[in-house]
């Protein structure tokens, strides 16, 4: 099997087209002109004789009746025509078919004659025809478009999940330097109490608690 293309060096994706005009272009106005002289020649075959030699009686005793009749025949059957063709026309796009077409060709006549002015005169490389490609080539240039625009959609989620987790990082980290600043103070103030109680056990103290009792019990005498 081919080995498959790199895709870092392949050529960027061509801008999508222009969006295709309703009015006809070239070839559709030549398509319309052919149907339109087609239903003219048809109609044209279809003349007040041929039509009176279908209809022989009336065409003796009532002429004009049958003249009108053909004129009417004629006209509206020509109508018929005319709105299936530009129904079948606007069903099946035959329009922006044909001109899409128009589209391609103009621009691969561009190609060409930018191909040839940067050659300067000299052999003009000719592009490999799509259908000699092998399979992986022609698998990679459907998957590349496809492939690139998931790839930035994923690299824009990877860029905000990674902006989120630095912002929360940040949080986390101040909440971490708020805890340690309230243990902090939280030994401080354990260290004060330790230091109290350790000055409450000293002889002075003591003494203080004896001569309180003393003075409880001189008065409970009393």
């Amino acid at each position: 099997m081919p080995a498959a293309a790199n895709p870092s060096s392949r050529s960027p994706s061509p801008p999508a087209p222009p969006p295709l005009a309703e009015s006809p272009g070239p070839r559709a106005t030549a398509l319309i002109n052919v149907f339109n002289n087609a239903l003219e020649a048809t109609l044209r075959k279809c003349s007040y004789s041929s039509f009176a030699a279908c209809f022989p009686t009336p065409a003796k005793y009532v002429p004009e009746s049958l003249d009108a009749l053909w004129r009417d025949f004629t006209g509206k059957l020509g109508q018929v025509w005319k709105a299936e063709f530009d129904n079948i026309l606007t069903e099946r796009k035959v329009v922006q078919s044909l001109n899409s077409l128009d589209q391609c060709i103009a621009d691969a006549k561009n190609r060409k004659e930018r191909a040839e002015l940067n050659t300067n005169g000299g052999p003009v490389e000719v592009p490999v025809p799509p259908h000699t490609l092998p399979p992986s080539s022609l698998r990679l240039a459907h998957l590349i478009p496809f492939l690139e625009q998931h790839s930035a959609l994923l690299n824009s989620q990877l860029s905000a999940t990674q902006t989120a987790n630095t912002e929360l990082l940040s949080a986390i980290t101040a909440q971490r330097a708020e805890i340690e600043a309230l243990v902090r103070s939280l030994d401080k103030v354990v260290h004060d109490l330790e230091t109290s109680a350790q000055m409450m056990g000293q002889d002075e103290v003591q003494s203080l608690s004896a001569e309180i009792r003393e003075i409880e019990e001189d008065m409970k005498s009393r």
